[in-house]
C-alpha cells in the first residue's frame, strides 16, 4: 500500500492563506505536515471546496478523527493531516485551519497505481521476534529508510537513519531493492500499525511510504492447552477460562496457520465476526466458543484471548485449542471374515495421499492408540499387527500375525492427510472360530525335485498364496505359478489352487498360507487359512559304527551372518538333543565327537560326527538362527552295527545264489520243451510252479524296514537286476 508522506514547510505571508499542492495514490494513505501549531484550546476544522464539511470546528488535546480523516499533534507541537484508504473522489481542494489563527489550502491530487498497494498483518507472540520486509523502486536506491508508527495520538517515526533504536534494525539490500525491518522481543506495547517508506526529498521532509504492518502481540499469560477431535459436518464446541479481573474486557478468538497467527476470527463486539462461529458468555469466567457445520479447512490450533480496550493491538490468549477435522465422507465401508488362529492382512489403498502418513486403529476405543508404522517403505511391529506403508503405491498394508476372537471389531484405515484432517476406510471385521480353518499340512521335498502344494478356498473368492520371510510377514507368490484342479464333485462348494515349485532349492524350504482375497473399492482383504510347512529332505548318509560322518548343509546366501546349528530328532526350544551345537560365520565349534563348520564363500555349513554308535542314528535338522530357529532340511544318519555286517552280507549272497540257480533252472527246461516237437503246447496256468525246485517261485524279494526305522530306503533284489546294496537296511538279530 503506498502512502505519500510530505511535510512541507510553508511561508508566512500575513494575511494570505497559504496553499500547497499534494499527490496521493488511490488505496494508499496520505499524511502531510503543515508546520503550523497546533492550539489545544482553539477549534480546528477541515472542509472540502464545493462539497461538505469534514471536521466542523472542534478541539482536543491531541488527536480529532473523522472516518479517514484525522488532524493531530506531533511531538513539536505542530499540526499533522492524515488521510487514509485514499480514493479519487477524495482529489479536490481542502481549507484546513486553526480558528482565528491560521488556514491552509491544500490541493490533492489521487492517481491510480495498483503496484504497491500493500498491507500486511503479523501476529506474534510476546517476547518472538518481528520480521517484514520492504520493496522500493530502483530510483530510491540511495534515498533513507524509515520507520514510523501509528500512535494512538499521533504518528512517531521509530527508525530512520537519524534515529537508531536498540530493538528496532534495517537492513538495506540494494540488489533486490529490498529493505527488512527487524524487531527483537516483542511486547503488547509494540503492538499497532507501522508504516515503512523512504525519504524522498531531504529539504521538505516528504516520505513516501512503501507498507503498513499491523503487528498484533499474543501475551500467553496463563495459557492451557487442549484437543479437540469433531467429525466434518458436525458441530464443535470448547471452553475458555478467564480470570476475574478480565472479565469486561472484549473475548476473541484467533486461529493460527503455518506456525503464524493469521487469522481474528470473532470478538464479543460486532466489528468483527464470521458467520458459523459463536461466542457465548457463560458462568464462573467461562465463555464457549461453537463452530457450526465444521469443514476440513476449520481444523487447526485455535486462540482464545480476552482484549484489553487500552492496548488495541494487545492480547492476552488463555487457551490453546487444537481441532483436528475427521472427514468421513470421503471414504467408504468395507467387510472382511478372519478365522481364530489363522491370520489376515489388510491393504486400505490411499492412491491420492501416496506419502502421507498412514494409521490404523480400533474405533471402539475412540482410536486413542491408533497404530502406525513409524517409517515408511519399511515393515514395522506394533503390538499384535505389522504394518507397511507403501509410499509408491499408496497402500497401507496392516498383517495380523494370528487373529484372535478380541479382534473382532470396527477399524479406522486412514491417512493424515494434513495435522488436522483425517481420511480413513471404515473396517468391519468378524472373526469366526470353527473346526475346519485354520489348517496345517506338511510336505516334503528332495532337493533339486519338483514339489506342489495345493489348498482348498471357497467357491467366490480369489485364491492367494505367499511365503513367510524372516520378519514373519507372508509375502505374495506370483498368481503365474498358480494352478487350478477341477473340483471332484460338481456340488464341491470349494475350489482346490496349487502350486507348483521345481528344482527346490533351500531357499524354497518354509511356511506357505493359502487363503482367500477380497477386494472392494477401498479395500482388500485377504484370510489366511491353510499353513504349509515345507521341508526339505536329503539323501541318507550311512556309516559303519565307529567311523565318521559329515552331514552337508547348504543356506541361502542371506544367512551368511546368521547362526547356524545342527540339531537331532525334533529340534524345538524345549527338545533339543545334547548333539545342539552352533556355528556362526567362518568360526568353527568342537565338542567332544561333533565339529561343525561354516563356509560362507560356499554357503554351506558341515556338521562332522566322529566315533559314530548306534544311538547317533536318526534325523538330523540343519538350522538357521533367527528371532527362532528355521529348520529347513533335514537328512536321516544310518549306522551300520559292525555285528550285523557278515550277516548281511551272507544274507546278500544266498538270495543271490537262489535266484540265479532258479533262473538257470527255468532256462534249461525252456530249452528242453522246445527240443520235443509232439509235446503239447504249455497254457499259461500249467507254467506256474507247484513246487521250490520245478521253477522260479518269486519275481523280486524286497526287504521292507521295521516299523520304528528312521530310513526312507529299502533293499530289493528283482530277477532282471541283482544287486545288494546292505548300506540301506540296518539288520537285526531277535532271539526267541
Amino acid at each position: 500500500m503506498k502512502i505519500l508522506l510530505i511535510f512541507f514547510t510553508f511561508s508566512l505571508i500575513s494575511g494570505a492563506v497559504r496553499c500547497v499542492s499534494v499527490t496521493g495514490y488511490s488505496g494508499g494513505s496520505l499524511l502531510v505536515g503543515s508546520w503550523q501549531l497546533w492550539h489545544k484550546d482553539t477549534d480546528k476544522y477541515m472542509r472540502k471546496q464545493q462539497s461538505k464539511i469534514i471536521i466542523h470546528y472542534r478541539k482536543h488535546d491531541q488527536w480529532i478523527n473523522e472516518g479517514r480523516f484525522t488532524l493531530f499533534c506531533n511531538k513539536y507541537g505542530n499540526l499533522m493531516i492524515y488521510i487514509r484508504d485514499l480514493v479519487t473522489q477524495d482529489a479536490g481542494t481542502y481549507r484546513i485551519g486553526v480558528q482565528g489563527k491560521w488556514s491552509i489550502d491544500m490541493t490533492l491530487t489521487v492517481k491510480e497505481d495498483s503496484c504497491c498497494k500493500v498491507s500486511k498483518k503479523l501476529m506474534l507472540k510476546s517476547g518472538e521476534t518481528a520480521n517484514f520486509s520492504c520493496e522500493y523502486s530502483h530510483n530510491h536506491i540511495n534515498d533513507p529508510k524509515i520507520i514510523f508508527k501509528e500512535g494512538k495520538d499521533s504518528i512517531e517515526t521509530i527508525y530512520s537513519s537519524l534515529k537508531k533504536t536498540e530493538r528496532f534494525s534495517v537492513s538495506d539490500d540494494r540488489r533486490t531493492n529490498f529493505f527488512s525491518v527487524r524487531i527483537s522481543a516483542v511486547t503488547p506495547d509494540d503492538g499497532g500499525v507501522y508504516l515503512c517508506g523512504v525519504r524522498i526529498n531531504r529539504r521538505s521532509y516528504s516520505y513516501f511510504i512503501i507498507k503498513i504492518i499491523h503487528l498484533h502481540i499474543m501475551d500467553l499469560c496463563c495459557g492451557v492447552s487442549k484437543t479437540e477431535i469433531v467429525n466434518s459436518g458436525e458441530t464443535a464446541y470448547f471452553n475458555c477460562t478467564y480470570s476475574w479481573n478480565q472479565r469486561d474486557a472484549r473475548k476473541i478468538l484467533f486461529k493460527t496457520g503455518n506456525d503464524i497467527i493469521d487469522e481474528m476470527i470473532f470478538t464479543t463486539d460486532t466489528l468483527t465476526q464470521k458467520e458459523r462461529f459463536r461466542i457465548h458468555a457463560g458462568r464462573n469466567n467461562i465463555f464457549s466458543v461453537i463452530i457450526s457445520a465444521v469443514t476440513p479447512d476449520d481444523g487447526g490450533v485455535y486462540l482464545c484471548g480476552v482484549w484489553d480496550y487500552s492496548q488495541p493491538y494487545s492480547y492476552s490468549i488463555i487457551n490453546t485449542v487444537h481441532l483436528h477435522i475427521i472427514d468421513k465422507y470421503k471414504v467408504g465401508v468395507s467387510r472382511a471374515t478372519g478365522h481364530s488362529g489363522g491370520r489376515m492382512m489388510i491393504k486400505c489403498e490411499h492412491p491420492q495421499h501416496k506419502t502421507k502418513p498412514k494409521y490404523f486403529c480400533k474405533e471402539p476405543d475412540g482410536c486413542s492408540e491408533s497404530k502406525n508404522p513409524g517409517v515408511q517403505d519399511e515393515w514395522m511391529e506394533n503390538g499384535d499387527v505389522s504394518l507397511y506403508d507403501d509410499t509408491r503405491a499408496g497402500v497401507l498394508m496392516v498383517f495380523f500375525r494370528e487373529l484372535k476372537a478380541a479382534d473382532a471389531g470396527t477399524y479406522r484405515c486412514g491417512v493424515n492427510v494434513s495435522h488436522y484432517t483425517e481420511s480413513f476406510t471404515e473396517l468391519q471385521l468378524d472373526v469366526t472360530d470353527g473346526a475346519k480353518y485354520p489348517k496345517t499340512e506338511t510336505e516334503s521335498a528332495h532337493l533339486g525335485e519338483e514339489v506342489n502344494i495345493s489348498c482348498q478356498i471357497p467357491e467366490e473368492h480369489k485364491v492367494h498364496f505367499c511365503k513367510d520371510d524372516d520378519d514373519h510377514i507372508c509375502q505374495n507368490i506370483s498368481t503365474s505359478a498358480v494352478t487350478e484342479t477341477s473340483p471332484s464333485s460338481e456340488r464341491n462348494e470349494e475350489r482346490v489352487f496349487t502350486v507348483s515349485i521345481s528344482n527346490v532349492s533351500v531357499r524354497d524350504a518354509g511356511v506357505y498360507w493359502c487363503g482367500a482375497e477380497t477386494r472392494d473399492t477401498h479395500l482388500t482383504s485377504i484370510s489366511l487359512t491353510t499353513k504349509i510347512q515345507l521341508d526339505l529332505f536329503m539323501a541318507p548318509v550311512v556309516r559303519r559304527e565307529g567311523e565318521s560322518a559329515e552331514i552337508f548343509c547348504p543356506y541361502d546366501s542371506i544367512y551368511k551372518s546368521k547362526s547356524k546349528s545342527l540339531c537331532k530328532g525334533k529340534c524345538s526350544t524345549r527338545d533339543r538333543n545334547t548333539l545342539n551345537e552352533t556355528v556362526r560365520e567362518e568360526k568353527e565349534t568342537k565338542t567332544d565327537r561333533l565339529t561343525l563348520n561354516d563356509d560362507v564363500t560356499a554357503s554351506v555349513f558341515t556338521g562332522t560326527i566322529t566315533g559314530l554308535t548306534a544311538e547317533d542314528a536318526g534325523k538330523y535338522w540343519c538350522a538357521v538362527t533367527l528371532e527362532r530357529d528355521v529348520n529347513y532340511l533335514y537328512t536321516h544318519l544310518i549306522v551300520i552295527m559292525n555285528e550285523d555286517f557278515s550277516m548281511i552280507i551272507i544274507m546278500c549272497v544266498c538270495v543271490s545264489l537262489l535266484l540265479i540257480g532258479g533262473f538257470t533252472l527255468t532256462v534249461c527246461k525252456v530249452r528242453n520243451k522246445r527240443r520235443d516237437p509232439g509235446s503239447a503246447q504249455i497254457n499259461s496256468h500249467d507254467d506256474l510252479p507247484t513246487i521250490l525246485s520245478d521253477e522260479l517261485l518269486y519275481a523280486s524279494v524286497s526287504f521292507q524296514k521295521h516299523e520304528e526305522s528312521l530310513s526312507e530306503a529299502s533293499v530289493a533284489v528283482s530277477k532282471n537286476e541283482i544287486y545288494c546294496d546292505y548300506a540301506t537296511v540296518i539288520y537285526h538279530t531277535r532271539l526267541n
